[in-house]
Formats: C-alpha cells, structure tokens, sequence
C-alpha cells in the first residue's frame, strides 16, 4: 500500500483535537486498534490524519478508503461537511466551517450564490446555497451568511485563526486584538507628544540619588506596604529636593501607610496637605468588614522657599479631590496593575513645575511620570528595580540613560 500523503493545506482545515481528546484516541488506538479507515482522495489524506500521526509513530496498521472526487475544492468542501458531522466542535469552529463551504461553493458558481444543482424538475430555478446549507445544518440562511462573513474575518486575521485552533472564543480573541491596536495607538500618541529625553535607569534610587542633580519636583508612587515599607527610600529622595521645590507621593488608603508616612521625616519640607484621587471605574470585591477602596491618597510637600502654585486655567485641577479615572486596560492605556493616569500626572506637574526644570520617580513603574514630565517639557528621569517595569517604560518610549 503506498503511503497516504498529508496535504499541508488540507490538514489545516481541520480544527485540531484538544489535549483530552488526543490522549482518549491514542488510548483507544493502542486498546483496540486503528478500527476506522483513513479516507483518501488522490493519494491525500481528507480524514484520519490524527489516526494516521498514531498509527504511524506506534507503528500499527491501518486501513484506508477512496473517494471519488472531481477537484481540490471539493475536496475541501467534503473536509469541512465531515468534520461538521462527526465532530464535537465549539460554536466558532462550526461557524467558520459552514461559512468556508458557503464561500467556496459562491466562488464556484461566479459570486452568485446560485447553486449548480436543481431542486426538483429540470425547469426549476436553482436553489440559493445558503438555503441548501441552511437546511443541511439545521441553521438560517442568515446564519449561514453571517458564518461566510466570520470566516472571511478568520482568514485575514492570524489572531483569530490562533484562537480557533486553541479551541477559545473568538470574541475574545477579537476583544484582544482591540485593545492591543489601542494600547500600540496609545504608545505612540504618547512619543509623537514628546519633548524631552524621558530617561529610565534599572536601579534601586538611593544609588542613583547618588548621580541626579537636586529635584525641583518629586513625583512617586511607591509600592504599597505589602510589597514591604519604602519610608527610608522616600525620606532619602525628599532629602534632594531644593527649598525652591515640592513633592507629590502616593499612598494607599491603608491607616498603618499613612501613619508611618505621615511619621517620617520629610527634611524640612512641610506637609502641606493630603490630597484625595478618586475613581470610580474599577471593579471591585465588596469587603466583609470595611468599606470598598476607590481612592488613594497623595501627600503634597513644600519647601520652605517653594513658589504658589501654577494655577491652573481649570480650577476643578487645583482641588484638593481629583475624580479622574484609573487606567483602563478595555481601552488600551493600561500597562501596570498600579498605574496612575497620565491626566492626574500632568495635572500634579503643571502645578507644580516649570518648563526646563527638573523631576525625578524613584518608583518609575510604567514610566507614567518619566513620560507625562517629557511632554510637558522638563528634563525627567525615573528609576525601578523591577526587569518587568522597565521593560514597560522603553515599551511606551522612555530611553536608557546615556
């Protein structure tokens, strides 16, 4: 018997087996043989090439069978309306296989969908396929147009094709591919806004406090204290910020934070308010005991020679309460779990800064504060420990330190 050929494009018509079912029909293979014929058509496998791979690498028997067939494209057509007939398919896959018969058999006939075959006497009009398959696989013609339209989508994205193969739901998959081309949009609105060098350096900040000029303006948002408590490094960091500047730092709404934030030593800058970031667009278990969480608070510094502030044309941006809304990773702008937004950030350093001047992040994260001070055009440079956050501030354009 010659061998039977794997046609590469026939075989990646066939929506592949799970893990499971894999390993069931390996062990029925090896319990009880290869008990159904491989179906061939011109020396190519169109069914059994699962049990073929099996066969082949345990060295068992098998048997095949021929068809009669007049081209490829029936061919392929016989592999989809098999497969929609003996398999436990997910809705996607059924749909992309109905839609792909119904577009090849409307390439055949000329774009009309008018199929070759009468239904009844030699004079009747010819049966539209999207009725003939309608009623072959107990759907709509409308489901089955809609089918033709999903699976001309399949076909052009290799993300959907991706997702049919790994048996998960295509809007997700197509929910994913949204929001990546928002987040790529996102990056690079945020470079094309750019005007000076947002620098990231890979290191802890009381070495790189070491090198960095004194501060004008110190904007952080520390790890909470669960990752462990960062007082030390802030107080260090508020240590090098000039008479002339001020500082922003963030904190959780945690009592025991705040309390040992508000013991430590600030260096001569005064504690000049708490300010509240409020949002309101995160989901959130309810707690048993306390209240659910939607704000952070922001201690605000002076020094004791610090300008008024820039007030802003907005007044709403100088209250003590700022209601913006936290990054959103639906509409692409979200790139850290604790990420601020850029809108808050901007409105901090527009208060607080001027053109030229100079900002420092010990906690750079996702290089929200690096990116939003090059916008506004002053000289910036954040720093982190964390592999993964820098990676995340050159992703969204922030560069090395020289």
């Amino acid at each position: 018997m010659t061998k039977p050929i794997i046609d590469p494009e026939f075989h990646a018509l066939i929506p592949p087996l799970s893990e499971d079912e894999r390993i069931q029909l390996e062990a029925n293979i090896r319990a009880e043989g290869c008990r159904d014929a491989l179906v061939i058509w011109d020396g190519i496998i169109l069914d059994g090439h699962n049990r073929f791979e099996i066969c082949e690498r345990l060295q068992l028997p098998y048997k095949t069978t021929a068809i009669e067939l007049p081209n490829r494209a029936a061919a392929a057509d016989w592999i989809d309306r098999n497969q929609l007939g003996r398999r436990n398919l997910t809705p996607d896959q059924m749909s992309l296989l109905r839609g792909r018969r119904y577009n090849r058999a409307k390439k055949a006939q000329g774009g009309t969908g008018a199929n070759q075959y009468k239904q009844r006497g030699q004079n009747d009009p010819p049966a539209k396929t999207a009725e003939l398959l309608a009623k072959e696989h107990g759907v709509s013609p409308a489901t089955i147009k809609r089918d033709a339209k999903f699976a001309e989508e399949v076909e052009r994205s290799p993300e959907l094709q991706k997702a049919i193969l790994e048996h998960k739901p295509v809007s997700k998959a197509k929910a994913e591919k949204n929001i990546e081309v928002r987040r790529e949009r996102h990056i690079a609105e945020t470079k094309a806004a750019l005007s000076e060098r947002p620098v990231i350096v890979k290191g802890d900040c009381l070495d790189v406090l070491k090198t960095t000029p004194p501060i004008d303006l110190l904007l952080t948002d520390p790890p909470y204290f669960t990752e462990g408590d960062f007082t030390g490094h802030v107080s260090a960091c508020l240590s090098r910020v000039k008479p002339t500047g001020q500082a922003y730092i963030f904190a959780s709404a945690d009592p025991a934070e705040i309390a040992a934030y508000l013991r430590m030593d600030s260096h001569g800058l005064k504690l000049e308010q708490v300010l509240i970031w409020n949002y309101n667009n995160t989901g959130q278990r309810q707690p048993n005991k306390r209240y659910t969480s939607n704000y952070q608070i922001i201690l605000y510094y002076r020094g004791p020679d610090a300008p008024a502030i820039n007030k802003p044309s907005d007044g709403t941006h100088q209250y003590a309460c700022q209601n913006v809304n936290a990054p959103d990773g639906r509409i692409g702008d979200r790139f850290h779990e604790w990420q601020k937004p850029m809108d808050l950030i901007e409105r901090l350093i527009r208060n607080s800064s001027k053109l030229g001047e100079f900002i420092f992040d010990p906690f750079a994260g996702s290089g929200t504060v690096i990116l939003a001070a090059a916008k506004l055009g002053r000289r910036v440079i954040g720093c982190d420990v964390d592999p993964k956050a820098i990676d995340i501030c050159l992703k969204r354009g922030c560069v090395n330190a020289a």
